[in-house]
C-alpha cells in the first residue's frame, strides 16, 4: 500500500513538473503546417489507415514536448496521456480544440476518399461461400460451418410454440 501511494505521489509530481515546463505556444501549433494531405499520408501506414481525432493530433505535440524536455520516467507514456487529457480539457479553448478536430476530419476525409469501397462485392462473395470447411471434431465443424438445427429431430431442437 505504501509503494502504491508513493508511486501516485511520484506520478503526480512528475506530471505537475512536466505541465509547468511545457511551452504551450508550441502545443497550439497544428502539425504538418496544417496540411491535411501530409497528415493523411502519415495516417496511412501500409494496409491500415488510422482514423485520427483532434486529441490524437494534439498528443503528437505533447510527445514532442516530452522529448524536448527529456521526460524520463518509468511511466512516461502514462504521464503523456495524463498531460494530454489535462491540456485538452483544461488548457485548450473550444476554438483551439476545433482547429485540431477540423484538421483530423479533413485528413480522415482524404483517406476515406482514397480507400476503394469493396464492401458490396465482399459481402456478395461471402454470401456465395458454400464449401464446407474441414475440421477434426464436431466442435470445430460447428464453429467453421455453423450449426444445423433443421436436420435435427430431437426434442431440444424443436422450436418453441
Amino acid at each position: 500500500m505504501h509503494t502504491r501511494r508513493a508511486r501516485m505521489i511520484s506520478t503526480r509530481s512528475t506530471l505537475c513538473n512536466f505541465l509547468n515546463h511545457i511551452n504551450y505556444h508550441d502545443l497550439y501549433i497544428l502539425p504538418y503546417n496544417s496540411n491535411a494531405n501530409v497528415l493523411a499520408a502519415h495516417a496511412r501506414n501500409g494496409r491500415m489507415t488510422q482514423i485520427l481525432t483532434g486529441k490524437q493530433i494534439m498528443k503528437q505535440n505533447v510527445k514532442r514536448e516530452a522529448n524536448r524536455l527529456r521526460l524520463r520516467s518509468h511511466n512516461r507514456q502514462y504521464i503523456i496521456n495524463l498531460a494530454t487529457e489535462v491540456i485538452w480539457n483544461l488548457r485548450y479553448t473550444q476554438f483551439q480544440r476545433q482547429r485540431f478536430i477540423n484538421l483530423a476530419n479533413n485528413a480522415n476525409s482524404i483517406n476515406q476518399s482514397l480507400t476503394p469501397v469493396y464492401n458490396n462485392d465482399t459481402l456478395f462473395r461471402i454470401s456465395r461461400i458454400n464449401t464446407p470447411q474441414t475440421a477434426i471434431n464436431q466442435l470445430e465443424r460447428d464453429f467453421y460451418n455453423g450449426s444445423n438445427f433443421c436436420n435435427n429431430s430431437s426434442y431440444d431442437s424443436l422450436p418453441f410454440l
